[in-house]
This record gives structure tokens, sequence and C-alpha cells, in this order.
């Protein structure tokens, strides 16, 4: 009883030290609860909205739709559930585009969150996320090209989970394109043109083989997508994928980073006590009484953090499932999912680890003898270290030599430091890259290699002359080992279509093969040199092409070839073409499909990134929360080591400023060090995580690090150094001229 109660008084006399640790574990423990009842309420009410609702697993779209008896015949044969489905595209003003459906009955089932279905002329159900960002309410009307909509209800489509207008787009902005659901009778009065879509649904979940070809063959597809090709299905599963390797990696550093530093604080502890413990161990204590007695502060801390981690984290994961749902524009068809085996590993596994390892440190002080104890450590350990001993290291000025001989003397506190920068430094650095990548990836993909204005997509294959100044190109999918790909067929000459490797113009070299975009090159595992195998979609025909070059095209698994070659691989007429690239906006006739408009997609991009860069500014706060914590919890530690030393300098007439250059700046190096190793490390780490989800998001963020971010992030780990030393050098005056007097006593 009586050693239990210098546990309570000995953390409120180092309650800065302890509360820091306490700190640490409990970011720890809320990111991964937070993190992990957040995904796991999105997953489950993925999985619900797909289920019960019957998420296509496919959908076509063909020059002339298929009839009824056709549609059967297809579906006994394939055992397919198929349903046809009408949409228009209406601007409801000068950048903003509705996409209204009619309903379905078997496949992507419309789900109404609030209000109703519309049952009449002129009523329409809308996403909830579009009516909101165009301030419209349930009863509200408004007016599109003269045709009066009334809101019955909020709607939601299992295929339109990320609602983005084409599979290209990367980012969703309800202000700007939004989903609902009108009646057949209200699309029939609108004057815009008509799209139809058949969709499918299997109780599998795959594709049926030959589907694909004996569709094309009845009538010319324009577009088939299979449900793992679809961006916005394939958005959600991504995200839920990416973030179960980020809810165990991120908690765990952050939770190593805690023990390593209660384990330091716990040698300290033990150092200081070595005499205390000797005494106790002399009147007859039992090891196990003593280790119980110390295990006491990592319960305190395990428990502490782990509680105050677990609500917090529970609180959290509250707004972030609702962020996620609205993001996705999800259904909230589950209650919040509550996982207690989640709660269970965030409580148990801190704690376990904790103790363990510290049982490790104190059974190292136990096993000495008690007489040794008795000694001062400084007589039980003469020797030098062999980085002591290096010649370089004695000499120079006393100030010099001091500080190094007090570096390499505490090897396991610079390598604490080092990773803590080190961590701090790479999350830093991962929301630099990303923010200057999202600009980088429209500015490479959109401006520079992309420089035509408007891209036509034909209802089906061309002949006819175009006049000058439009580009023709042919366009189809592809597979290559079972992934599905885009290849292009282009005029080299281009002027629509740059080919960049850096400062390099590659469209020279689609005479001696391929030209692939980076995603493509990063699933398909090729480079420079390397052959590849495309086998067309429809007929199984295969064509062996060598890899001539990798262009900075950032979106999309695109595969570039000259046109006369795709073709003829695709057995289309010589002069063929199924698109065309120009400078001037095209008219819509009923030859026409679809029609890109670059800006459109430029103005979108921009008006969403707001997002990334507040998600960025996150990230470097959360950085340097970390790094100021790790940083002010060691030199404490510091000065609380070094008090004797201090006070000897006080009293030998050094400045306060002198003192705080001799034993706190000591680890400047250390830290400036492992910033500049973290720079490489950043990158580096980045790259494998955008290689592991390029197949899933179809785009890859280029990673190189660029010279402000070098600077920012010295400039902010260099701040967050100072802020530090600043917080210890409050202690480091409070350390009294008697220090050393005391030590010469003990």
């Amino acid at each position: 009883m009586i050693l239990r109660k210098t546990i309570s008084r000995t953390i409120k006399e180092k309650k800065f030290q302890y509360a820091g640790v306490t700190i640490l574990l409990m970011l720890a423990v809320m990111l991964y609860v937070s993190l992990s009842m957040a995904i796991t309420t999105l997953e489950e009410r993925n999985e619900a909205f797909k289920e019960d609702y019957k998420q296509e697993t496919l959908h076509w779209m063909a020059s002339e739709p298929l009839d009824d008896t056709t549609l059967t015949g297809l579906e006994e044969s394939y055992e397919i559930t198929l349903e046809q489905r009408t949409f228009k595209d209406v601007g409801t003003d000068e950048n903003t585009t509705l996409r209204l459906f009619h309903p379905t009955e078997d496949v992507n089932i419309p789900y109404t969150s609030e209000g109703e279905m519309p049952g009449s002329t002129g009523e329409v159900a809308l996403a909830r996320t579009f009516a909101d960002s165009q301030g419209l309410e349930i009863g509200d009307t408004f007016t599109v090209n003269e045709v009066d909509f009334s809101i019955t209800g909020f709607v939601y489509l299992p295929d339109y989970i990320y609602m983005i207008e084409r599979q290209t787009d990367l980012l969703s902005d309800p202000s700007q394109f939004g989903i609902g659901v009108t009646t057949a009778d209200t699309l029939e009065q609108m004057e815009e043109r008509a799209q139809l879509q058949t969709l499918g649904w299997t109780s599998t979940g795959e594709v049926p083989e030959g589907l694909r070809t004996e569709v094309n063959e009845r009538a010319s597809l324009l577009q088939f997508v299979s449900r793992e090709d679809n961006a916005r299905i394939q958005f959600v599963e991504s995200e839920i994928e990416g973030s179960q390797a980020l809810i165990t990696t991120l908690p765990l550093i952050i939770l190593a980073l805690s023990i390593a530093m209660v384990l330091l604080l716990m040698k300290r502890r033990l150092d200081l006590q070595r005499k205390e413990i000797g005494t106790l161990m002399a009147l007859g204590y039992y090891k196990k009484e003593l280790r119980r007695h110390y295990l006491g502060y990592a319960y305190a801390i395990g428990l502490a953090g782990s509680i105050l981690g677990i609500l917090l984290g529970a609180l959290l994961s509250l707004p972030l499932s609702d962020l996620y749902a609205t993001y996705f524009n999800l259904p909230a068809l589950s209650n919040f999912d509550f996982d207690p085996v989640v709660l269970l590993i965030g409580f148990v596994i801190p704690i376990v680890l904790l103790v363990l390892l510290t049982m490790l440190v104190i059974n190292r002080t136990l096993k000495t003898e008690p007489l040794t104890l008795l000694k001062p450590k400084e007589m039980s350990t003469g020797k030098k270290s062999w980085l002591e001993k290096l010649p370089w290291l004695a000499k120079g000025r006393f100030i010099r030599r001091f500080r190094l001989r007090l570096l390499v003397r505490s090897k396991a506190r610079s390598l604490y430091i080092f990773l803590g920068v080190m961590f701090s430094t790479v999350l830093l650095l991962f929301g630099l890259i990303t923010f200057n990548s999202m600009d980088r990836l429209v500015e490479t993909t959109y401006e520079d290699i992309q420089t035509y204005d408007y891209a036509v997509h034909y209802a089906g294959l061309q002949t006819e002359q175009l006049p000058e100044g439009v580009s023709p190109y042919t366009t189809a999918e592809v597979q290559v080992d079972s992934a599905t790909y885009t290849l292009y067929g282009v005029e080299p000459d281009t002027g629509y279509l740059q080919l960049m490797n850096g400062g390099e113009r590659l469209n020279g070299k689609l005479t001696e093969g391929a030209i692939v975009s980076r995603p493509a090159a990063a699933v398909a595992g090729v480079s420079v040199g390397d052959r590849i195998s495309i086998t067309n979609a429809l007929n199984d025909e295969e064509h062996s092409v060598p890899i001539a070059g990798i262009a900075d095209v950032y979106i999309g698994s695109h595969i570039y070839l000259p046109r006369s070659e795709v073709n003829d691989f695709l057995s289309y007429p010589e002069g063929a073409y199924t698109g065309a690239w120009q400078d001037t906006e095209p008219e819509m006739t009923e030859d026409v499909f679809m029609v890109e408009n670059k800006k459109s997609l430029i103005e979108s991009f921009e008006s969403t990134s707001g997002a990334t860069r507040n998600s960025v500014i996150g990230m470097a706060v959360f950085a340097v929360l970390i790094g100021v914590i790790v940083l002010t919890l060691l030199t404490n530690l510091i000065v609380e080591e070094n008090s004797p030393s201090i006070s000897l300098f006080k009293v030998l007439g050094y400045h306060e400023k002198e003192v705080s250059k001799l034993v706190l700046n000591v680890y400047t190096p250390i830290v400036f060090l492992s910033y500049f190793v973290s720079i490489p490390l950043a990158g580096l780490a980045l790259s494998q995580a955008m290689n592991g989800l390029v197949q899933e998001t179809g785009f890859i963020l280029p990673t190189d690090v660029t010279w402000w971010m070098v600077v920012v992030g010295f400039v902010v780990i260099g701040l967050t150094y100072w802020l530090s030393l600043t917080l210890s050098k409050r202690k480091l005056k409070k350390v009294s001229l008697q220090e050393a007097l005391k030590k010469q006593q003990d």
C-alpha cells in the first residue's frame, strides 16, 4: 500500500511527462477506433445497399436497342436479369448537370430515404447531396428548360454511389452534377436527347462469359462496363480497401512511439531509484512486489490512454461515418455499427504491449544484486563506448566535446528522436505531395498532354472525311492479363495529344510500339522495352507490341498506338474512327453519343479540390502535434537527467543560452538528419501506396518531391523543434544552483 501511494505522487510531480505519453497513446487508440468503426459502418451500408437493391453487375450502351425478345433470350442463355433504363442530361444552369432516370424494378432499384417516389408528370426525386447544394427541399419546385419539377423525395441509386458524371472523373461535386428519378412521361416531355442503358444483374456478381461478344454481334456496343470497372461503384470499394491499411499502420506507429517513451520514462525512474530499490530488496521486499509496483505506472498510463482513446474514437466515428455516407451518396440503411471487437482490441492490445515491454525493463534492474544497486551508477559503468574513443571526439573546444559526448552516450534517445521526427516528416510530406500532385495531375493530363477543348464520342463507327482542324481517333476496350484497358488509335502527328515524358515528346515513337499511361504501366507492371499482349474483348484476338514509352498521363489505363494499326487489329475499315478531338464546340446530332468539355472537367476538379486542401492542412496539424509531443517529452527528459550538470554550469557562470546550447540543442543534427532522410522515404511510401490502389481507382498521383515542399517541410519541422525547445527551456530555468550539491551528497 505504501509503495502504491508513490505512483500517484510521482505522476503528479512529473505530470507533463506522463500526460504527454498518455496523449500519444490516446491518439493511437482514438485513430484506430474511429477509423475502424467508420469504415465498418461504411462497408456494412455499402453491402446492404448493393445486395438489397440489386446493384448492377454490368451495363451496356449500344448503337441501337435490343428488343424484348432478344433480351429475354439473353436472360435465359446467361442466367442474368436484364432491364433497360432511359436517362437524359439536363442543364439546370450553365455549369450544373442533372441526370434524370426513369425508375427500374429489377436492377439498380432506387431507394427513397425521405418523401416518396414520383408518380405523376413533373414530379422528381433528387439525390440529397445535389438538392442540398442547390438549396432545394421536398415540396419545392424548380424549372429546367421550361419544364416545371416538383420535388417529392430524396433518392439513392446503387450504381451512383460515387456520383460522377463520367467514368473518367476523379472528384464528385454535387454542386455541378447530380442525379434524380422521374416518370417516363416527364422524360418524354423534355427536349434533350434520351440515352438508353441496359442493366444486368447476376447472383454471382460475375459477368457471364461470352455475353459481351454476343451483344456486340447483335448491336454495335458503345460502352460495356462491368462492376469492377465502374468508377461510380469501385471508388467506395477502393476507399474501404485503402483505409484498411491506414487503420492499422498509422495507429501502430503512434502506439510504438508512446510505448518507447514510456520505456524511456521507466528506465529513468528506475535509474533514479536504484538506491531505494536496493534498500527495499535488502529489507526483504520480494521482486514480484517491486515488479508489481513499477508496473503500476504502465497500468495507469495504459488504462487512461486506452479509455480516453476509445471514448473519443467512438465519438469521432459518428461524424466520420456521416461524412463518408455523404461523400459516397450512401443511404443510412443501417444504424451506427458498434463493433465490440474493435473496442476490445483498442483496449487490450495497448495495455498488454505496454505491460509486457515495461516488465522487461523492470526485470533488467531487479536482476541486479542489492549491493550493486546501492552504488552510484557511474561507478558500476566506467567503460567508454567505442564512439567516445574516436579521435575527432576528443578534439576541439569544451562545448563541442561535451555536446558530442552527451550525444553518443544517449544512443537510444537519439534513435527515438530520429524516428519521431521521421514519422512527423513523412506524415507532413504525404500531405504536401498530395496537395501538389492533384494540381500537377490536372495540369499535366488536361493542359500539357490533352491540348484539345472538346472530345466527341460518336454513336457508331464513322468513315466520313472530317473538316480541317479536327483529329480523329479510334478507341476500344481491351484486356491485358484480365485487366481492362482503353486502347486509343491516334494519328502520330496530331496536335491535340502531346504524349510527354518529362520534357520529351513521345508521339514519334508510336511507330516503334505502344505508348502507355502511367496507371497502365503500374497495373501491368511493365517498363520501356517490355512487350505487352492486348486482347480484343469482343473476339479474343491477341496483338503483342513492345512498350516504346510511358507517358505522363496520370488518369486512366490507356494504351496508345497508330490509328491504322488499331483499326487493323479491330477489323475496322482503314480510315474509320470512333471519336474526334477539336477546339470548336460540336453540334449534338444523332451520330454523337457524348461530348467531353475539357474546360468543365478542369473547373469541376478545381471546385472540389478544397476538400483535399483541408485534409492536407489537417494532416500537417496532426504531424506538428505528434512532433511537438515527442520532441518536448524528450527534451524535457534531457533537462531532468542533466539537471546536476546544468546546475554546475550555472554555478560556473554560464548563461542560460549557453547552457541551453550545451544540453538542449545537442540533438539538432539528429532532427534535421532525420528530416532529410525522410524526404525520399515519403515519396517512395506514397508511390507504393498509389501503385497498390491504381487498379481500383484508375489514376495514379505523381509523387515527385519539389523544392518548395522541402522548404515548407523544413520550416514546419524547424518550428516544431523550436517550439519543443522553448517549452523545455522553462524547465531548464527552474533548475536551481543547489542541484549539483545535492548530487554530490547523494
